[in-house]
């Protein structure tokens, strides 16, 4: 009797039903490279361009986040499904990665901190960016401009365009300015339902999951729409990997990396940061050793060696 591999039948069976997406995708990504090499640049930032790809009002943005409690959100969260948390002194929120997918750019606000989230599918990234800067509160929105791959927000108030990536500003009154960043998760739903019940919830009256052409991207070879790739082999191009950030020096690492290890002492702009892995969410924290909570934020491997000089890993 023959003896029937069920796992790589199943592999099999998924890669046969995704192959019609995977040849939409390849058009429609094919389409956006040539926009990507052909369309107008707004400006040359460290010798690569700021790509207009299409227009701003094509791009949608939130001013003031709809939070709601979980009973009665109008699309309400799978348990599975993925939700960048925050947790300050003024309460918890989560917003679903699924619907900033469709919303790039959220501005809100919690107690004393104003803050904009930003979520960018193509390289991964999904951070939250401080909205105060010197003396001043900005208001964010979407730019429909791409740089390094990688979306690029715009102030209102100076139409200064910074990056997803790292909050810099990249071209406008404010260049060289660089937003500081707020601590954040990654999770399941229902693990950051479980840890904080009281949490609201981002709701804007769309699906909370991703959309189709994101999920049919992540598995394709695709390295963004510029057709720049990676020649850093230490992980693969689309390993999704959390990053820890100063200035222009990275640490990346992968959750599972944290998970085995539980705890990892290390330096980063001369500062000490433990991270540890926090079980009840599934997830990696870091905390400085003045107490504080740094920033984890997710990206692509492909796309680190494209915002950071310096990138080490814990290999």
């Amino acid at each position: 009797m023959k003896t029937v591999d069920r796992g790589r039948q199943t592999r099999r069976g998924k890669i046969l039903r995704s192959l019609p997406g995977l040849a939409a995708l390849a058009l429609a990504f094919g389409c956006f490279t040539h926009r990507y090499r052909d369309n107008p640049r707004v400006a040359v930032v460290a010798g690569d361009p700021l790509v207009q790809m299409a227009p701003a009002a094509d791009f949608k943005s939130v001013d003031r986040a709809t939070m709601v409690p979980l009973a009665r959100h109008t699309r309400t969260p799978h348990k599975e499904d993925l939700v960048l948390g925050i947790a300050l002194s003024g309460g918890a929120r989560a917003y679903p990665l699924g619907l900033l997918d469709r919303f790039e750019i959220v501005n809100d606000e919690m107690g004393d901190s104003s803050y904009v989230v930003v979520r960018c599918a193509l390289t991964g990234v999904a951070a939250v960016w401080n909205r105060r800067l010197r003396g001043r509160t900005l208001l964010f929105e979407s730019t429909g401009a791409l740089w390094r791959d990688t979306l690029v927000f715009r102030d209102r108030e100076t139409a200064t365009y910074w990056s997803a990536a790292t909050g810099v500003a990249l071209s406008g009154p404010l260049a060289g300015e660089r937003l500081s960043g707020i601590a954040g998760v990654v999770t399941r739903g229902g693990r950051w339902g479980e840890a904080h019940p009281e949490s609201l919830y981002l709701d804007l009256g769309e699906k909370t999951t991703a959309p189709l052409l994101m999920k049919i991207y992540r598995l394709s070879a695709m390295q963004g729409v510029s057709g720049e790739k990676t020649s850093d082999r230490r992980h693969k191009p689309k390993e999704e990997m959390l990053v820890l950030a100063s200035g222009d020096e990275a640490l990346a690492f992968t959750p599972r990396q944290i998970e085995r290890r539980e705890r990892v002492d290390t330096e980063i702009g001369g500062e000490r940061v433990t991270i540890e892995w926090e079980p009840e969410l599934a997830a990696p924290r870091a905390c400085a050793s003045d107490g504080n909570e740094r920033p984890l934020f997710p990206m692509f491997w492909f796309a680190l060696d494209r915002h950071f000089a310096t990138v080490r890993t814990l290999d």
